[in-house]
C-alpha cells in the first residue's frame, strides 16, 4: 500500500549551501504532510565516511528519513513517485512506496524538475515523465 497526499505547498532553496525541495500540504493535529529532499553540491570526507553524501529524503517527519534507500524516484508532470529499498519499507512498515501528487504552473514545475535533476545527477534511479529508468 503506497503512503501519499496532495501537494498544496511547493519550494526550493539554498540554506547553508545545501538545496532543499519540498512539497507539503496543510499539517494536521495529528500529522505533517510533507516530502522534503536535501542535497549538496560538495561533500566532506566525513560526509562520505558516515553516508550522508547520498540525497537526503524525509518523508512527514524525521521518523522516516534517510540518507540514499531510494530505488526509484520518478517525476510526471502531476506527481513524484518514490520507491524505497527494503529497509526503509520495513522501517515504514509498509511497501515503500510514496507518492505525492501536486499542480504546479509550468514555471513551478520547471524549477522542481530542475532542482530534482541537481539533486539527482548521477544517480540511475531518477527518472522523468517519458523516460525509460536507467539501469547501471
Amino acid at each position: 500500500m503506497s503512503l501519499g497526499f496532495v501537494a498544496t505547498q511547493f519550494s526550493v532553496n539554498v540554506k547553508h549551501n545545501v538545496l532543499i525541495v519540498t512539497l507539503g500540504a496543510p499539517s494536521s493535529k495529528e500529522d505533517d504532510f510533507y516530502l522534503m529532499l536535501q542535497h549538496k553540491d560538495e561533500y566532506t570526507t566525513e560526509d562520505i565516511k558516515f553516508g550522508m553524501d547520498l540525497p537526503y529524503i524525509e518523508y512527514c517527519g524525521q521518523g522516516w528519513s534517510w540518507y540514499g534507500h531510494i530505488q526509484n524516484f520518478s517525476l510526471n508532470r502531476k506527481y513524484v513517485r518514490v520507491q524505497m529499498d527494503e529497509e526503509a519499507a520495513t522501517h515504514m512498515h509498509n511497501d515503500g512506496l510514496i507518492e505525492v501528487q501536486f499542480n504546479l504552473n509550468d514555471t513551478q514545475y520547471e524549477e522542481l524538475r530542475s532542482a530534482l535533476r541537481r539533486t539527482f545527477q548521477g544517480f540511475a534511479y531518477y527518472c522523468e515523465e517519458g523516460q525509460q529508468l536507467q539501469r547501471g
